[in-house]
């Protein structure tokens, strides 16, 4: 297959292309700036005729959220960074476009199960992500297969949450080091995790599965506690997990987003598990031990 992937650079992005390429398809991408072998946003005749000839598009366009303490121009910056991309490239109207999305499509949920067929929160999140996928509709409406990929907290090594659990923004050593670990909040909020291994897997899957369009939820079918989840990673790492982070020391260090990094969030991959997706880490001391072991 030829495929075009925007936000290539990222930290799935540049792990997606390696996969794809090892998987024998040609990739392109599509960046901000013109670089050699890659497509530029600002040459809108080139991308849209790759976009025109391309088998698949895989949108991972977006600023992390995590990037900065929120401020209002932030969380306008945070929507405008996928939703623009997301409508420029749905009016290019591709073939099959995998679109990513998150988890806080769904908002805090307690205890309750969450599955693709839960609807959209309120909150800011569920607006964010509700939005961004609106602005692919396009593509559906021109008879493009389209599929949200709604991904929760991407666990691998060398980045994203496993990381900046141990290397906290703005603290100056790591706490786990010191022994110092602990659940975020009070520990009781369900963590819907993934190995970085299986949103690739589930992207590559999609490709090739056509039954699969829509919402597709791209987390382990094993959610845990935030409290198994300090506790399985203190064990992995050889140290205690006894000291959670209170919600006032989170917004202190964080702001705004602190709220967010203890909503609860039961989701479960119904929909790639009804179709036959194989997770290959579905459960969290094996993921775990992937991404903190040599």
């Amino acid at each position: 297959m030829t495929i075009l992937i925007a936000g290539a650079s990222g930290f799935i992005g540049q792990a997606l292309v390696a996969q794809l390429t090892k998987e024998g398809h040609t990739v392109q991408t599509l960046s901000r700036s013109q670089k050699l072998g890659q497509l530029a946003w600002s040459d809108e005749v080139a991308w849209r005729s790759a976009v025109a000839q391309a088998d698949a598009v895989v949108n991972l366009c977006g600023a992390s959220v995590a990037a900065q303490r929120w401020s209002d121009a932030f969380k306008d910056e945070i929507i405008n960074s996928r939703v623009e991309p997301t409508r420029k490239l749905a009016s290019a109207h591709p073939k099959l476009l995998i679109n990513a999305s998150a988890v806080g499509y769904y908002g805090d949920c307690g205890e309750r199960e969450i599955t693709e067929k839960s609807p959209a929160s309120k909150d800011y999140f569920g607006h964010v992500c509700s939005d961004w996928e609106a602005a692919a509709q396009e593509a559906a409406t021109a008879g493009g297969r389209v599929i949200f990929l709604r991904i929760g907290q991407v666990f691998a090594r060398g980045g994203g949450v496993i990381e900046t659990m141990l290397n906290p923004p703005q603290v100056p050593f790591s706490p786990w080091k010191l022994g110092l670990g602990g659940p975020l909040g009070n520990g009781r909020q369900w963590v819907p995790w993934v190995h970085r291994d299986d949103v690739l897997g589930l992207i590559s899957w999609a490709l090739t599965n056509p039954e699969v369009s829509g919402p597709l939820n791209a987390v382990s079918p094993n959610p845990v506690t935030a409290r198994q989840l300090s506790e399985a990673l203190g064990k992995a790492l050889g140290k205690p997990a006894l000291v959670p982070v209170p919600l006032f020391a989170l917004k202190a260090l964080v702001g705004e987003f602190a709220e967010y990094l203890v909503t609860s969030q039961r989701v479960v991959p119904k929909k790639a598990l009804d179709l036959g997706y194989t997770f290959r880490w579905p459960t969290l001391p094996e993921a775990l031990t992937d991404v903190l072991l040599p």
